[in-house]
Order: C-alpha cells, then structure tokens, then sequence
C-alpha cells in the first residue's frame, strides 16, 4: 500500500524533482551547454602513488589532503564516455592495480580502484558539453 502511494505521488508530480530525477536534470542540462574557460593547470603534477595511471588527456587543476586521503582534481577535455574507457583502460594497462567497480550513467561515472598501496575511486562528471570533470580520491590501503 505505502509502495502504490509513492508511486502515485510521483506520478502526480511529475515524476521529475520530486522522485530523485532533479539533480540528473540539472546535470543533463549542464553536459549539453558550453564550457567556460578551463581551470588553470597546476604548475607541478600532483603526488601520486608509484605507478597510478595517468591518461594523457588529463589536466591536472588541483590537489589537497583531507584527513589520510588526497584528493586530485582535474578534466579530461572531451565527453563522459571517453573519460571512462580511457581510465578503464588506462587501470587495465597499469602493473599493480585493479579495477574493484565500476560504474557508468549518461552524465557521470565511476572508477573504484586499488594498487600502488593505496584504494580509491576517479570519479568522472561531464560538466559541459567538452569537458569532463575529473576527481580523484586515494587512500591508504
């Protein structure tokens, strides 16, 4: 019964925001639109663990520490699809790591990993029409 209610408010409203559907509306419509102007390049590539798989397609934007994680930030100049068959073959190719999951929708995606005494995940974002934008999360194993 409370199941058939649900479903029925999400008809009744549309089935959009209020059903989980705004903020993939919202990027949807940001992958579709132009880029701004780049993020600068960092002067110096970040530090990465030996070994990490880096595809030349990337620019690296930034980097920080939170906690015992480092997080890089960067793009890939290019579309979604792109970005991840490049980092899936990029991790496929490298010695020492392995894809754990993987996961891939039309706006965003997902590459889990682990290697180079470290875990983590590249998240990927399509930001604007040419542009994917490109998070890195490492941990210590």
């Amino acid at each position: 019964m409370v199941r058939r209610v649900a479903v029925l408010a999400c008809i009744a409203l549309g089935a959009g925001v209020a059903c989980g559907g705004g903020k993939d509306k919202g990027e949807k419509d940001a992958a579709s639109k132009a880029c701004p102007a780049a993020p600068a390049e960092l002067a110096k590539a970040p530090k990465l663990p030996t070994g990490f798989p880096l595809p030349a397609e990337v620019t690296f934007t930034g980097t920080h520490r939170v906690g015992p994680s480092t997080i890089v930030t960067g793009y890939w100049a290019g579309e979604i699809d792109e970005a991840f068959d490049g980092y899936e073959k990029a991790f496929k190719n490298a010695s020492g790591y392995e894809i754990t999951k993987d996961e891939h929708e039309e706006v965003d995606a997902e590459v889990n990993f682990s290697g180079g005494s470290s875990t983590g995940q590249v998240k990927l974002l399509q930001t604007c029409k040419d542009r994917t934008s490109v998070t890195i999360t490492i941990r210590p194993a």
